[in-house]
Formats: C-alpha cells, sequence, structure tokens
C-alpha cells in the first residue's frame, strides 16, 4: 500500500527509550499477538510472494529480520500502540528466535521497511493513519501496493523519510525501458506486475539485473541455477585437480630420472676410479 506522491508525512520522535518507559509500565500490561486474515485471494497471494522474495534476497544475511503480519507495538507500556505490517524488513536484529510480536524498546529500533497491501476496507486506512503513525514510529520507508489495480492512484507507492518527512522515493529507468522505485533501504528496485490478474511486488537487484518475485517457479529456476553453478564449480575443481595430479605425476617421474642418471653417474666414477696405488 502506498502514499500519494503528492503527499508528505512529518516524522515525530520515536518511541519511548526503554529505560524511561520502564518506569512508566504497569505490570499488568500485556501486548498480544495478533491475528490476520486476508482480505482476498490477490490480498494474500501479493503479500506472501512478496515475504518469500525478500527472505530469499536475505537468507544468507542472519542478522535481517524478514515477517509477515508480525504486529508491531511501538509505545511501552500501551498496548494499543500497534500496528500490524503486512511485510517488515529490519536490519540489524537477527532473525533467530519465533517472535510472537514485535516490541520496538525490546528490539531497539523500528522497522527499516514496511509493505502494505492495498484491500477496499483498509485502503483510507492505511493512507492517512498508518501514515503518520508509521512516521512516528521511525520506519525508514514505507510501501503500499495495489493488488487489485483500482484502489490507488498507482499499483504502487513508496516513500521514504528525507529531512523530518516522507518524501516519494526515487523513480529509476528500468532495463529494457519503463521505469521503476528504488528502494535505498533495500539495496533494490521494485515496480508491479500482474500474475494470474493480481498485481504483484517484482524486485530486481539494480547491479545485476535480476529480477524475482518469489513465485514458486521463480524459486525452482534459482534452484537450478544454483545447482548448475554448483556442478560447474565442481567440474572446475576436478579439471585442476586432474591437472595438479598430472604437473605432480611430471615432477615425480622428472625426480626419478635425475635419481637414476645421479645413480649412473655414481656407478661409472666407480669403475673409473683406481683400485690402488702402483707398487
Amino acid at each position: 500500500m502506498s502514499l500519494k506522491a503528492r503527499t508528505t508525512t512529518a516524522l515525530a520522535d520515536a518511541a519511548p527509550s526503554a529505560p524511561d518507559a520502564a518506569a512508566q509500565e504497569p505490570n499488568t500490561v500485556e501486548y498480544p499477538e495478533r491475528q490476520w486474515i486476508a482480505q482476498s485471494v490477490w490480498h494474500g497471494e501479493a503479500v506472501l510472494l512478496a515475504t518469500t522474495a525478500l527472505r530469499s534476497r536475505f537468507r544468507d544475511q542472519e542478522d535481517v529480520l524478514v515477517a509477515m503480519e508480525l504486529a508491531v507495538y511501538y509505545e511501552r507500556g500501551d498496548d494499543t500502540a500497534w500496528l500490524q505490517p503486512d511485510v517488515q524488513v529490519v536490519f540489524g536484529v537477527g532473525r533467530r528466535g519465533n517472535r510472537s510480536t514485535y516490541k520496538v524498546w525490546e528490539e531497539g529500533k523500528p522497522p527499516d521497511f514496511v509493505l502494505e497491501v492495498a484491500s477496499p476496507s483498509t485502503e483510507e486506512h492505511d493512507a492517512r493513519y498508518k501514515a503518520r503513525e508509521y512516521a512516528r514510529m521511525g520506519v525508514r520507508e514505507y510501501w503500499r501496493l495495489d493488488p487489485e489495480g483500482a484502489l490507488m492512484d498507482t499499483a504502487l507507492e513508496g516513500s521514504a523519510a528525507t529531512g523530518g518527512t516522507y518524501e516519494p522515493v526515487e523513480a529509476v529507468e528500468r532495463p529494457g525501458g519503463g521505469r521503476q522505485l528504488r528502494s535505498r533501504v533495500l539495496g533494490l528496485d521494485l515496480r508491479s506486475r500482474k500474475r494470474d490478474g493480481a498485481t504483484v511486488l517484482v524486485f530486481a537487484d539494480p547491479v545485476t539485473g535480476e529480477e524475482f518475485d518469489g513465485a514458486p517457479e521463480e524459486a525452482e529456476r534459482r534452484r537450478r541455477i544454483a545447482q548448475d553453478q554448483l556442478a560447474a564449480t565442481q567440474d572446475r575443481l576436478t579439471v585442476a585437480e586432474d591437472r595438479a595430479n598430472a604437473e605432480r605425476a611430471r615432477a615425480n617421474a622428472a625426480e626419478d630420472r635425475v635419481r637414476t642418471l645421479e645413480e649412473r653417474l655414481q656407478n661409472l666414477a666407480s669403475r673409473d676410479r683406481p683400485s690402488g696405488l702402483d707398487s
């Protein structure tokens, strides 16, 4: 889900620091996990694909959390101050453990990237209330996607925290034509496209140009590519090992020839040496 391109949202101070808030928190405050129900088939597909794509992208980085529909509590002592991003990415907190909620004061920071997928019942709420609260929380980038293609002015909009406000993210040229939006936080370019009727997110590596959207066939394609790369690497290692063995065999043969020649020379020298002195 996204902000109107012309809209800016002021960033307020982040949630209170843990030491200050701790003194204010009643012992009875609980922060329950929250339930999620996809608003439609397309809504659920867009959320799941984006989550899968980002988890695949950051799978080798243990300090990156990618979560789907994880409730974020951002004011200690207030169990009503919470939001549930469709997708969130947090750098520097780690993904180990089984979080049922995300408490900003415990984690030490708010999410870095948030994606909301629009639905008829949430679009206005996402555009206004959530934008304000994410800004107040300190979320660096807030994105919105329209899976139906009829709820927002454009299918995909992104906003970044710049100089105390939310401003539209940078649009860049797409290889082969067209435009896409650049996420500085993720280090990726984003665009939307239709997939089986739904509008879904497509991510692209700005360095390699590789695109991915989290689809199962894409995962299979990436698996095959990885297998092919592994097989090619193993083949190169086998060839290198064969060459090394051949070099060692040649070196051993050369050493054997040298030893044989040295032995022959010693034998010849022994036969030519006088056996004793003349009397």
